[in-house]
């Protein structure tokens, strides 16, 4: 690791104080020193340091006092005390009042450093974590969570397309937040202030589709007691969401590319012609153009919808964003529970690692359950269910490879999302695989969250 740790050294003992300066300034560390207490309190309130090297015994002021008043002023640095006279009864309560470590003296310089390298890493994810959570307090209820490149260019996009009044198509996985992105070109529209309504196409019935977008007259169909207005009219003078779009029949796409054409339509039942103004956002977690190429989408349509398309990456692809998205949930479980959560670092590795095949959505129903389970606010590796520990099966050996112990539905949801990635979200071809109908698949894409 790259030193570039900032240390504080507070030691009363010259001809240690000064080996200590002299031998980790020599191997890349910042050094300052302090001959006693009362001056290190002062060096610490005024710079900021990553790393304070703390002398328990030392006169007038003592290492544990000067250790409690530094904790007083700031939990940010990591303090490492040690002495010469080392107790059970000190070592725990310095460890109590914030202490990183104790140790012992004669100190060893090189397992010294490794301590002070630990403890630098963890100053280090303590700072970013402050900084993360002071950004994402800034955040509204729609504000899309990330720092990586790629979510910076889709933002990027997103203001570029949100200042026109052309229809949008979002390319996205299920779970990568679409959605979110379509309600950011909405607000960076002029119609911001204007109705933002949604449909998921996947979920209307093809014998149904044309009422829910169209509207109906009463007595247009059995069970029309009544008229209705559609989504069309309901979006009218906003942006209208249409979710899935891959999965609209061929015949409602040739009324819909009507709409797109002449921005007018009639209700099932009507004699009329109905004008509205809506902007139109479409999102498909399926390649469009490969579905036109199988007979499953219109050309036409495509071409109509594809005029400013913006690609959003999964979340195994901008592994980035995994940290301020996890702070950001996390805020949301402070806000439902009351309570301050934290992270531990074996915990934010195994974010890291697993591959997300339900992506954002995923991730958020994880430190959801995490924070269900925790018997404090902390989020520890263990409340993850892809870090569950290996056990042996039943009369194998133990030099035997063993299977995670997960819950069934956890291994029934990463094996969906698996087969959905495989198939590029097709969900009628994931069914087959699967062997279930798609009504079955649509309500276990809801259950485990891994259906937008």
């Amino acid at each position: 690791m790259e030193k570039k740790a900032k240390i504080l050294i507070v030691e009363d003992e010259t001809p240690l104080r000064e080996l200590l300066e002299a031998e980790l300034s020599r191997n890349g560390y910042q050094v300052q020193v302090a001959a006693n207490g009362r001056a290190g309190l002062n060096r610490y309130a005024e710079e900021c340091f990553s790393v304070v090297l703390l002398d328990i015994k030392m006169p007038e002021m003592g290492g544990v006092e000067v250790l409690e008043k530094m904790r007083e002023h700031s939990r940010v640095p990591e303090i490492i005390m040690f002495t010469g006279h080392g107790d059970i009864e000190t070592a725990v309560k310095c460890i109590k009042s914030g202490a990183y470590d104790y140790l012992t003296k004669p100190v060893k310089l090189d397992e010294l450093e490794i301590i002070i390298d630990k403890a630098h890493e963890k100053n280090r994810l303590h700072r970013e974590n402050i900084n993360l959570k002071i950004e994402i307090s800034k955040f509204g209820d729609h504000q899309v969570v990330g720092r990586s490149a790629e979510i910076d260019k889709v933002l990027a996009t997103v203001h570029r397309w949100g200042a026109t009044d052309e229809h949008v198509l979002i390319y996205g996985e299920s779970g990568t937040g679409k959605e979110l992105i379509a309600r950011a070109v909405h607000d960076a529209s002029s119609r911001a202030d204007k109705p933002f309504v949604t449909v998921n196409c996947g979920r209307l019935d093809v014998n149904t589709a044309e009422s829910e977008l169209f509207g109906h007259m009463q007595g247009a169909f059995t069970g029309a007691n009544k008229a209705r207005a559609g989504l069309f009219e309901l979006a009218d003078n906003g942006t209208l969401f249409m979710d899935e779009v891959s999965e609209m029949s061929l015949d409602v796409q040739v009324k819909l590319l009507r709409v797109l054409e002449t921005c007018e339509f009639r209700r099932l039942g009507g004699s009329r012609d109905i004008s509205v103004d809506v902007r139109f956002v479409f999102a498909s977690n399926k390649k469009l153009q490969e579905c036109v190429e199988h007979g499953e989408f219109r050309e036409d349509f495509y071409h109509r919808i594809n005029l400013l398309p913006i690609t959003l990456p999964p979340l195994r692809e901008r592994q980035e964003d995994i940290l301020p998205l996890t702070l950001h949930f996390l805020q949301d479980s402070h806000n439902r529970f009351g309570v301050a959560w934290e992270i531990t670092d074996e915990a934010l590795a195994a974010l890291n690692s697993y591959r997300w095949p339900g992506n954002i959505r995923e991730l958020k129903n994880t430190i959801r359950r995490a924070c269900i389970l925790a018997v404090e606010p902390v989020l520890s590796a263990d409340l993850l269910p892809f870090s569950a520990p290996k056990m042996p099966l039943p009369g194998k050996g133990s030099g035997d490879s063993g299977l995670p112990l997960s819950p069934l539905w956890v291994v029934e949801r990463e094996h969906i999302g698996m087969v959905l990635a495989a198939v590029d979200g097709n969900k009628s071809q994931a069914a087959r695989i699967l062997g279930v109908d798609r009504k079955t698949l649509y309500t276990k894409l809801e259950r485990y969250e891994l259906g937008c």
